[in-house]
């Protein structure tokens, strides 16, 4: 029983772990991004009210229909009439006799008591014939405001992908570092046990052997640094793709098919096109201009017809009456005041204008400073592979005239240390340089493509 069991933890961690510790490509990380993100969720939440903006404008397409009801009881009457009994002169046609008359008609006492309560019910129904363009606009107004939403939420697509792979490929850095370093560090403990056996046989003094230990203990706090490093990136890549942290986490990539500047360049006038940013800025000016529309229809004459539904219970009569209407509004007064209105939106059309042309100026030289960076870092990948090629160089020599007896410990490590820091440099202008292109994507409008 006891081996049954044990033979299933051992399936379970052959089953378990390896999906742990399973590494994360990069196009498995944008997916992350883009499903979990918090930032593109907000944006989605916003495009789905804005929609519903849209879908609350087409409604005033549609007749408004209301209905009211009113009810009220008096402690009294509301109409309390009282009369005496009296005789009523009766008239023979001659005013003349009235003050004479010698008949009489008897009329009894009178009392009139009513309306102490009255319950109304109002129903109507108008449609709006013209509205000064008000409700068209207003629509326009809506699909716009979708529009801009949707443009918003592109460009927090982009700016999300941008960013993961910027995390990405500086992950992929910090792996490559972590396995240099280890080569590093074997190599140091190969030439510990050399000059461990050149001190044991007399040949060095025993300097040379703690200077090798104390290149080792650096090796140590770097490699401290280094994983320190790497977790606080792998928390806040964690975060920003959506998922739980876990050490097992491991990018899948290493940096080595680069593509040169000229496989991703673009004309910046053709890029500006693609950019979410200008596509916005033109929006903003069709918003000024359907805002003036706006406002204009409101000193517009507003014509509209309707139908409606009257019940009144009262005098203890019920009564129901059905009636039909047209209204017309012309606001004459507020024209004055409007001139001046209108002016207003005309000027902010010309500073909505002026915002594109300045923005699209300053996009273009984004566009063409990303593209120099791009290739400035494609310079320094081959600038650190030249170093690297003569740090080797440098090393096998010495290394050559070390085991000759020539060269001392210090000259050998300085040397493969040199050999370290130009594998390092190398392994960040690499990164650096996929960074740039994606950056250099992202301002052409093309890092979702």
């Amino acid at each position: 029983m006891k081996i049954l069991k044990i033979s299933i933890f051992l399936l379970f961690s052959l089953v378990t772990f390896p999906v742990l510790a399973q590494n994360i490509t990069l196009l498995k990380c944008k997916e992350l991004a883009l499903k979990n993100n918090k930032t593109l969720k907000e944006s989605r939440l916003k495009l789905e009210a804005s929609e519903k903006v849209k879908q609350n404008a087409f409604t005033n397409y549609f007749p408004k229909v209301n209905a009211s009801a009113f009810a009220v009881r008096s402690s009294d009457y509301l109409l309390d009439i009282q009369t005496p009994e009296m005789n009523l002169p009766v008239y023979d046609g001659n005013p003349a006799n009235i003050g004479t008359a010698t008949q009489f008609a008897y009329v009894p006492a009178l009392s009139i008591q009513s309306l102490d309560y009255a319950n109304t019910a109002v129903v109507t129904a108008i449609q709006p014939l013209y509205a000064g363009g008000q409700i068209k606009n207003g629509n326009k107004l809506a699909n716009l405001g979708m529009e801009i939403n949707q443009l918003q939420l592109n460009l927090s697509t982009d700016q999300i992908l941008a960013t993961t792979e910027d995390y990405y490929w500086k992950l992929v850095a910090l792996k490559e570092k972590q396995s240099t370093l280890k080569s590093y560090k074997k190599l140091l403990l190969t030439l510990q046990k050399e000059v461990q056996d050149y001190y044991d046989a007399g040949l060095v003094n025993k300097s040379d052997l703690l200077k090798v230990k104390l290149e080792l203990n650096k090796i140590e706090v770097n490699k401290l640094k280094l994983d320190n490093g790497t977790e606080m990136l792998k928390m806040v890549f964690s975060q920003h793709i959506g998922i739980p942290y876990k050490e097992s986490i491991n990018v899948n990539d290493s940096i080595v098919s680069l593509l040169p500047p000229e496989s991703y360049f673009m004309e910046a006038k053709m890029a500006l096109a693609n950019r979410q940013e200008y596509k916005m800025l033109n929006r903003a000016v069709e918003a000024e201009v359907l805002q003036k529309k706006m406002t204009k229809g409101e000193y517009l004459p507003q014509l509209a017809v309707g139908v409606g539904g009257l019940y009144l219970d009262a005098y203890e009569q019920d009564n129901s009456y059905g009636l039909a209407f047209a209204t017309l509004s012309i606001p004459i007064s507020d024209w004055w005041g409007g001139s001046f209105k209108l002016q207003e939106h005309e000027i902010k059309i010309k500073i909505a204008k002026n915002n594109l042309d300045e923005k699209s100026e300053l996009l273009q030289l984004q566009i063409s400073k990303a593209y120099k960076d791009l290739i400035i870092s494609y310079k320094q990948i081959n600038i650190a592979k030249t170093s690297l090629k003569q740090s080797f160089e440098y090393q096998k020599e010495l290394e050559d005239t070390f085991d000759a007896g020539i060269t001392n410990t210090s000259d050998l490590l300085e040397a493969r240390a040199l050999t370290q820091q130009a594998r390092d440099i190398l392994i960040d202008v690499k990164s650096q340089y996929k960074i740039k292109v994606a950056n250099y994507l992202l301002v052409v409008g093309r890092i979702s493509q």
